[in-house]
């Protein structure tokens, strides 16, 4: 029953810290030394206060979208657009992924060599070994699956094991939704961030290293952490993104959870995975036919 209570007060704490959110921007910004700015902010994106905030935020986001429908919907659209966006610029990463492993063939393969120099006009614009670049392709990859997956889950994308789901009516599938982000989604993206945001920052930064339950931070640098090798070392890049990962994943979660929420007080039927962007149908031709049956109505 205590922990109940420690929670509940959490949770009306991020209205409070919530309000005061300027004040406290305004303290953060008057300290005196950087390093006392990023001993705050790293142990601010892996606290409890943030999580209250954002819940608090979260809360009156749907408060005001029970009351007022055109703003759920419209909430619904912007955060669907935004994880959209960012998802299709990730898109372009395969393209990239691509070609620079064909170039990696061709040079290593048929012109034997170990390095790849673009130096049009005799200006260089990039240079790397083989070995470098073919490690650069797994960056690619972890950028695509990172950026992408919320917009993937906007398209329906990813891939669900049905047992009882399409057996379902269409309210019973959306009360399963609601649960089911609830319980499971909301969970998952929120443990991952937890986890991730540790890494990331022990990654990126020369400090105590810090854990899930750090109270304390001692900044001293940026460390950008390499493995070491000949091949593409930046450790840090794929740790940092495992935290946009989260954060993208959690937006989704809430806006998955909305559409919901505004699918069960809609009477008509509201797809769970709407396509972001939509291909027009062409208008209907008319035949000569169709303008015999008009005539001959007239």
């Amino acid at each position: 029953m205590s922990m109940l209570v420690d929670v509940l007060k959490s949770f009306l704490m991020g209205f409070f810290d919530l309000v005061l959110l300027p004040w406290h921007i305004y303290q953060w910004w008057q300290l005196e030394t950087v390093k006392e700015k990023m001993n705050v902010l790293m142990l601010a994106g892996n606290s409890s206060e943030f999580l209250c905030v954002v819940l608090a935020i979260m809360s009156i986001i749907l408060v005001i979208g029970l009351v007022k429908h055109s703003f759920l919907r419209s909430t619904v659209h912007g955060l669907e657009l935004f994880n959209g966006r960012i998802g299709q610029f990730a898109c372009w990463f395969a393209l990239i992924m691509m070609l620079q492993q064909v170039l990696i063939i061709v040079m290593g393969q048929v012109f034997r060599g170990n390095e790849l120099l673009l130096s049009p006009f005799g200006l260089t614009l990039a240079f790397g070994e083989l070995q470098w670049l073919s490690g650069q392709l797994k960056l690619y990859n972890a950028i695509l699956i990172a950026l992408a997956s919320a917009y993937t889950f906007i398209e329906g994308g990813h891939v669900r094991v049905d047992l009882i789901y399409a057996d379902l009516a269409y309210r019973k599938r959306k009360v399963l939704d609601l649960i089911g982000t609830l319980v499971l989604f909301f969970p998952s993206t929120i443990l991952l961030w937890w986890f991730a945001w540790p890494l990331a920052m022990n990654s990126m930064f020369s400090q105590r290293p810090l854990n899930v339950w750090s109270t304390k931070a001692s900044w001293r640098g940026f460390k950008w952490e390499s493995s070491g090798t000949a091949e593409f070392t930046w450790v840090w890049a794929f740790k940092l993104l495992i935290v946009f990962f989260a954060g993208l994943l959690f937006i989704q979660a809430f806006t998955f959870l909305l559409r919901n929420i505004m699918a069960l007080r809609e009477k008509e039927e509201i797809e769970a995975h709407p396509k972001l962007d939509p291909v027009e149908k062409a208008p209907p031709v008319k035949t000569d036919a169709d303008t015999q049956v008009v005539e001959s109505a007239k």
